[in-house]
């Protein structure tokens, strides 16, 4: 019974459990066992180490993992040659239900037991952070409530719980993307709000019934809003979670401590842009605002990241951003307008499309930090020590002989070429299409539909079909014109840096536009001419050909929509740089 029988030498017990289906044998065989007077062989290991109810972590199985505690309650902290312990491994094989009876059963040995403790050190690091790469958010707070130090523990990769947090911005509202309709369920989706019993009366205790078991149902009946409803409650949990550690952290009232835990998780918040999570740790200890994330500030940083949601938290502070933006980095005499200066980092570098709309993008960012008369926040700061900033730039121009201008230049040369391309490219393709649609709309004016009478009238002249004819004609003559006009402007444009922040996506946009304008006005003449032609034999012709017409409309719009729109919210909506709220942080 308790005979290493395989390979890797694994006893009956260990393969019973680890099939998670036989759990009757199992109860049987662990009392056989006991019976016998073998108790002690249940702690028999395998080739790795790993005992019974480690199997019974990895695979989940709760059942067998109760039947082997209720024998010896010291196995749950019988620790592998990794370090791993029943609790952490049901973590890290994301096993919810085995991980919460192993914390129920898991004790806490108090502070002379460090190495052996699975919630101090790096065990208790490892713990938290699993399970919160596992997604147990609930689970995450119901660990800190009990152990709350376990927050300030670093794992194995020397992160702490806020910085896992950090890694993850989909469990934050600025990680998540939701279109219009689904920001709309979003913001319908109650949450559940806790109360006391004084507060709580039956007319409202059955309202909050009703209300969950709508919701329920209708997640039930429609997966995509339990999956919003799932995502709000993880947005909450987060939420919490965030302002339970930095409490814990500041009521230690050690700066050191706030220092590390809170620094390290904005550094790596910066990179996520998880700004949600950085606005909590400045509310709660205002001064890791001047933490060295390697590059001066965080702010410095947030711009060098192109995490335009973290900059705009310097909207939320008072006066000290001045010297929040004014910062020089003595290392290498560079300032902000350096920094912003340079190439973004290749995955933010992809957050828009094409090589044109990432110019563009790259230069919202230098221009909202450098040049005066672009409305920007952080040259109006500059603007008001206009000496001090004229002295920065001249500092590092004696330094690296570059103004910011230059190390723009010299740094974007490249992307310039590819915007270049693009351009060119999409602006040729269209230019075909749009040249097309022009002659057959030209020609049709002229070989009407029916002929013409001996007096040169049109014969179908008093039809109402023929009249959505020619406008339909007229329309694609010109919008087909139109976009002719800015696709030759965008082949003839000179490609200077500064097009690509409004000229050129304006001519593009205003191309696409007239292009798709043009063809459904010519789909629409179509449609007429056929309609006139057949309607006195064919009477039901007109319903079919409607939507024949749709089709080929609709795929185009299905396909050059998205960057329809995206050229159109770079180019002419809302800054990307503007205050989020109007919580101040400083």
């Amino acid at each position: 019974m308790t005979k290493q029988i395989t390979y890797w030498w694994e006893t009956p017990l260990m393969i019973a459990v680890g099939t998670n289906q036989s759990n009757r044998f199992v109860k049987k065989l662990v009392e056989r066992i006991v019976e016998v007077g073998a108790k002690d062989k249940l702690l028999v290991p395998n080739f790795n180490k790993n005992g019974p109810l480690h199997y019974a972590a990895k695979v989940g199985n709760t059942t067998a993992a109760q039947i082997l505690v209720e024998q010896d309650p010291s196995m749950a902290l019988n620790v592998n040659p990794y370090g791993n312990t029943p609790v952490k491994l049901a973590a890290w094989n994301v096993n919810k239900e085995t991980l919460r009876y192993l914390l129920s059963v898991t004790p806490d040995l108090g502070p002379g037991e460090e190495n052996a403790n699975p919630y101090r050190g790096v065990a208790g690091g490892d713990l938290i952070t699993l399970t919160i790469m596992a997604g147990f958010y609930d689970v995450v707070s119901d660990i800190t409530d009990k152990h709350p130090n376990i927050v300030l523990e670093n794992d194995r990769n020397g992160q702490t719980a806020l910085q896992v947090l950090a890694l993850k911005p989909e469990i934050f509202p600025s990680g998540s993307r939701l279109g219009f309709w689904g920001r709309f369920i979003y913001s319908l989706i109650p949450l559940k709000k806790s109360q006391s019993a004084t507060q709580v009366n039956f007319v409202s205790r059955n309202l909050n019934k009703f209300t969950a078991g709508f919701w329920s149902a209708l997640g039930y009946m429609a997966p995509t809003i339990k999956k919003i409803h799932d995502m709000k409650v993880n947005h909450n949990l987060s939420s919490l979670l965030v302002k339970r550690i930095c409490k814990i952290v500041i009521d230690k009232g050690d700066h050191d401590i706030a220092w590390r835990i809170l620094g390290s998780a904005i550094s790596t918040a910066i990179t996520s842009g998880t700004h949600e999570l950085i606005e909590e740790c400045i509310v709660t200890y205002p001064g890791i605002n001047w933490y060295n994330t390697g590059i001066i500030n965080l702010f410095i940083e947030a711009m060098k990241q192109r995490q335009e949601r973290v900059y705009n938290l310097i909207y939320q502070m008072s006066r000290h951003q001045v010297f929040v933006v004014t910062q020089l980095d003595d290392a290498k005499n560079e300032n902000a307008l350096h920094m912003v200066a340079k190439l973004a980092p290749f995955h933010r570098l992809n957050v828009v499309t094409g090589a044109a709309l990432q110019m563009q993008r790259e230069l919202q960012w230098f221009l909202y930090a450098f040049l005066p008369g672009y409305k920007n926040r952080l040259y109006f700061i500059l603007a008001k020590k206009n000496l001090v900033i004229r002295a920065l730039i001249q500092r590092s121009f004696e330094h690296t002989r570059k103004t910011p201008r230059m190390v723009f230049t010299e740094s974007h040369a490249e992307l310039l070429e590819k915007g270049q391309q693009w351009m060119k490219d999409t602006a040729s393709s269209c230019t075909v299409v749009a040249a097309l649609v022009v002659t057959m709309a030209f020609a049709a004016a002229f070989t009407v539909p029916g002929g013409n009478r001996d007096n040169g009238q049109p014969l179908f002249l008093d039809r109402g079909s023929f009249m959505l004819f020619i406008v339909a004609d007229a329309i694609a003559l010109f919008s087909s014109t139109t976009s002719v006009l800015m696709f030759l402007g965008i082949l003839t444009s000179r490609y200077a840096e500064g097009d690509f922040l409004y000229a050129l996506p304006k001519r593009l946009t205003i191309g696409l536009l007239s292009l798709f304008m043009s063809l459904a006005a010519t789909l629409i003449a179509f449609s007429a001419t056929l309609a006139l032609v057949l309607q006195d034999k064919v009477t039901w012709i007109a319903a079919p050909l409607v939507i024949a017409t749709s089709i080929p409309v609709c795929l185009f719009g299905l396909l050059q929509f998205p960057l329809l729109v995206e050229l159109v919210h770079s180019t002419y909506g809302r800054s990307i740089f503007h205050k989020q709220n109007e919580r101040m942080i400083h």
